[in-house]
């Protein structure tokens, strides 16, 4: 029966940190897709900026009118595209900020239950050394009598 509630414990302890392991696993997971998301809207803003730029120097030197609504409506796509991506980009966030609530939430957990455990370790232990410290002395009163009786036998 020693260990008892410890060995428990560390059957809840155990289960705490894998499920701390799997909510950071999904936090990073959710990061890296934000990040991708960023590297998406970052690329979208410069692909615009460049089509712009090139848009200026062809139409610079003459007037072309259906070239120019061609322009500005691919223009207004890509920036139809770039606040979509931004949209993504605001609930992807949203994802990463609860996903890290919840690994932070679950990291806790498993740091009280670890510290609990430790607790029961060093209670059973404590229990355990004044078990060995009665029964060493017991032994010893016991030697004692008996020597006692020994001498007395023999005086």
């Amino acid at each position: 029966m020693l260990f008892r509630s410890s060995k428990r414990m560390q059957t809840v302890n155990s289960l705490a940190e894998r499920e701390e392991q799997e909510q950071a696993n999904k936090f990073a997971k959710s990061q890296q897709h934000c990040e991708a998301q960023q590297q998406k809207l970052a690329e979208l803003k410069q692909y615009y900026q460049e089509y712009a730029e090139a848009s200026r120097k062809v139409t610079g030197g003459f007037l072309d009118i259906s070239r120019m609504q061609e322009s500005r409506a691919f223009m207004a796509k890509l920036s139809a595209a770039i606040s979509q991506q931004r949209e993504v980009i605001r609930k992807a966030e949203l994802v990463m900020k609860e996903d890290r609530k919840h690994w932070m939430d679950s990291r806790r957990r498993a740091m009280s239950m670890q510290k609990l455990t430790e607790r029961y370790i060093h209670q059973e232990l404590c229990q355990a050394e004044a078990t060995e410290q009665r029964l060493a002395d017991d032994l010893s009163s016991q030697r004692f009598v008996w020597s006692m009786r020994q001498n007395n036998a023999m005086a």
